[in-house]
This record gives structure tokens, C-alpha cells and sequence, in this order.
């Protein structure tokens, strides 16, 4: 029985370990004034999963979880959105419109919200669907800006707040959004732990 547990034990600790999330960068956002991170955690190798930090009404750290093998599938519509919304701020300005909220026909593959309060939360399989939107300051958006609801418990729920006030905002993300650089940071420092056996 002490050997069983003992096995049960280092399953555990090892899936921890090999699922652990690590900061691997941070992009700059214009809307939020500030810095986000980016985390990511590996398996077998390959990345497992990238989390972008967001903005959330209530929760102290929120992320949107993408599925390591749909990171460049994830930046790919991200490059959509933005050409499509730089296109959307000439057409608003060159028509002198100043009230719109028009959903970009853009897909995203789904994703996880993750955020935490007492404790993590999470809600899987969510549909990104941004939106330009015009805000009564005249500032011209790209918005995601769902109220997501706890897999485990229907009675949690967060708002979150993906947002993109300008090109750079865009252009930042995407730049930091490349498969091999996140998975080279990851192994870089996993190698250097495995140095010290």
C-alpha cells in the first residue's frame, strides 16, 4: 500500500511539474496603460498551453488559456482582426460615425478563461468573438468582453476584458505570439533546471 502511495505521490508531483505554467514574456497594452504577461507550460515537449493576461471586473488575475497547438492559428485571426479593425477606423472616420458595435466575422479557435478569486476558476470551451466598438469618448476599440461562468460551479462567474485601443496594441501581441520562441523558453529553462540533479 506505502508503495502505491508512494507511486500516486510522484504521478502527482510529476504532472505538476511538467504542467507548471512559466512567464515567458509581456506585451504592452495602450488601453489598460500597462503591461500583461504571457505564460506558457509544456509537455512531452511541446507547449501545452499559452495564457495571455487579461483584465477582469472582479478577479485579482484573469487569462485566456489557448491550446499549444493552436497558437499560430490564434495569431493568425488576431492579424485578421487588426486589419480588419484598422479598415473599420478609416471607414468610421472618413463617414463621420461615432456610435457602432459590429462583431468581426473573424474566427478564433476556443479557448479557456481562467481567473482567480479565493481560488482558480475556470471556463472551458469559450467562442472569442471581438467586436469593434466606438466608446462615447470616440476612442475605437477591438473588443472580447464576455461574462464567463465556472465549469465546476455555475454560481461563478467573471467578466473579462481582451481589448485593443490601437495598431501597436496588435502588433505587439502577435510579434510575441511564435511558437518556437515561447517553446525555446520554455526548454531553455527546463534544461537549466535539469542541470541541477
Amino acid at each position: 500500500m506505502k508503495k502505491l502511495n508512494l507511486i500516486i505521490l510522484f504521478v502527482s508531483l510529476f504532472t505538476i511539474v511538467t504542467n507548471a505554467q512559466e512567464t515567458v514574456d509581456s506585451f504592452s497594452n495602450a488601453y489598460w496603460n500597462k503591461d500583461l504577461t504571457i505564460e506558457a507550460s509544456l509537455e512531452n515537449n511541446n507547449i501545452k498551453s499559452v495564457y495571455l493576461q487579461v483584465e477582469a471586473k472582479d478577479a485579482k488575475s484573469a487569462y485566456i488559456s489557448i491550446d499549444g497547438k493552436n497558437v499560430e492559428t490564434f495569431k493568425a485571426s488576431l492579424k485578421l482582426v487588426r486589419d480588419k479593425y484598422l479598415n473599420w477606423i478609416k471607414v468610421a472616420k472618413d463617414n463621420n460615425i461615432t456610435d457602432m458595435d459590429k462583431e468581426f466575422d473573424i474566427s478564433f479557435p476556443r479557448a479557456t478563461v481562467v481567473w482567480s478569486g479565493s481560488k482558480w476558476w475556470f471556463s472551458f470551451n469559450n467562442r472569442i468573438r471581438m467586436s469593434f466598438l466606438i466608446l462615447d469618448n470616440g476612442k475605437m476599440i477591438a473588443l472580447w468582453n464576455p461574462k464567463v461562468t465556472s465549469s465546476s460551479n455555475k454560481y461563478i462567474d467573471e467578466t473579462i476584458y481582451f481589448v485593443f485601443s490601437c495598431e501597436e496594441d496588435f502588433n505587439e501581441l502577435i510579434s510575441k505570439l511564435d511558437s518556437q520562441a515561447i517553446l525555446d523558453k520554455l526548454t531553455a529553462k527546463k534544461n537549466n533546471e535539469d542541470l541541477f540533479q
